[in-house]
């Protein structure tokens, strides 16, 4: 489970009896969707492996959710990091942690320059996009490449994560997949396609996600023109927020295809829509290990993905689902017009990818993979 070789490991859990006999910080910087979903399992589920968690981060971060967080407000600008850098130290000692788990690339920068004496662990879900980052770019890139030689462990959520920082820092880079909450149906299909003015045979395709150019849902607004023409009826939904709600509300007016896609907005049951779906797309230039490619499948529903991140591991095209290049709307859009127009051979994708995802995201035996990075780092089991 490593770098160079980057099988993931599933260890044994220490059993329902087990005892803390740990503590350890869960710090997020800004976050949304699968991160701190994330962190909520851990806290959640970490005590059954022998450590007690607390969670801090920004204001707000943690709710809708089950585990609560003390606010500290991580950021790297310098006001903001003295004093997130003083919450560091005050809780690590308040709630005498062994080991400071961070998230991300500005609370693991954060949790290394408090120098609180524990050791340091950093999980890192994404990797510096210029796309994303603008002119903050090189100066992100050089933190990150820098960010492994200060901490004692660098967890990675992907192999395609990891592969660039293998050769740095004290271990070999971990790849240990997110462990997330099973998904949770909260409505039915029906009332998800009454609220869209659809029938049960009409077809529908979902996607999920924060509106930000790495998800580049304008690929598949593209993608839709072409879908549109092929299958009469058809709707797409767009469920998240973000910052290009506005620009793509507009894209989808300016490519005619602003009555066959609903943006639905941030919705609390992403779950529900994909449930509801004959096909959940996944367009994004960039992921780790997405929390939505893993929902889908545990929801056996047909899935057609870009091949980015870890998604290549799990789709497998044509069998688990369908994969295609990034950036590509014309095959995201074949692809999808496939799945639509074979019913009986999407079924046959979904029941698959079920079963491949079934063996693969157990929550148990991930939370307890990283239960063994803090006892190794801690000293509490041989390196």
């Amino acid at each position: 489970m490593n770098a160079s070789g980057p099988a993931i490991g599933h260890p044994p859990a220490r059993g329902a009896d087990a005892r803390p006999t740990g503590r350890v910080l869960e710090l997020l910087g800004p976050s949304a969707g699968g991160i701190r979903r994330h962190v909520d399992v851990l806290a959640r589920h970490l005590p059954e492996h022998g450590w007690e968690p607390t969670v801090a981060g920004p204001p707000g971060v943690m709710d809708g959710l089950t585990t609560a967080a003390t606010p500290i407000s991580v950021g790297l600008h310098p006001a903001r990091a003295t004093s997130a850098l003083r919450g560091i130290r005050r809780l690590a000692g308040d709630a005498d942690v062994d080991v400071i788990h961070a998230h991300g690339l500005t609370a693991g920068w954060l949790a290394a320059l408090a120098r609180t004496g524990r050791p340091v662990v950093v999980t890192v879900h994404n990797v510096v996009l210029k796309e994303s980052a603008g002119r903050a770019a090189p100066v992100l890139h050089h933190l990150q490449s820098l960010l492994p030689n200060h901490v004692e462990q660098v967890i990675a959520v992907s192999p395609a994560i990891a592969a660039p920082m293998g050769a740095r820092g004290r271990r070999p880079v971990e790849v240990i997949i997110p462990a997330s909450p099973p998904p949770r149906v909260e409505r039915t299909s029906e009332s998800i396609r009454d609220e869209l003015g659809l029938g049960p045979g009409d077809p529908l395709v979902v996607t999920v996600a924060r509106l930000h150019p790495q998800k580049a849902i304008g690929d598949l607004l593209t993608a839709t023109v072409e879908i549109r023409d092929r299958i009469p009826g058809v709707r797409v939904a767009v469920v998240g927020d973000g910052p290009q709600r506005v620009e793509l509300a507009a894209a989808a007016r300016t490519s005619g295809v602003a009555d066959v896609v609903t943006f639905v907005g941030a919705q609390s049951d992403g779950p529900s829509w994909m449930a509801a779906a004959d096909v959940v797309a996944v367009p994004s230039i960039w992921e780790g290990s997405p929390l939505v490619v893993a929902e889908a499948l545990l929801l056996g529903r047909p899935l057609v993905a870009t091949d980015v991140g870890d998604v290549g591991e799990v789709v497998q095209d044509g069998r688990t689902g369908r994969l295609v290049p990034a950036s590509r709307p014309s095959l995201l859009a074949a692809a999808i017009i496939d799945v639509l127009e074979a019913p009986a051979r999407a079924e046959r994708l979904g029941e698959a990818g079920r079963a491949l995802a079934v063996g693969r995201y157990g929550v148990s035996p991930l939370v307890a993979a990283v239960a063994v990075v803090y006892d190794r780092v801690t000293g509490r089991a041989p390196t």
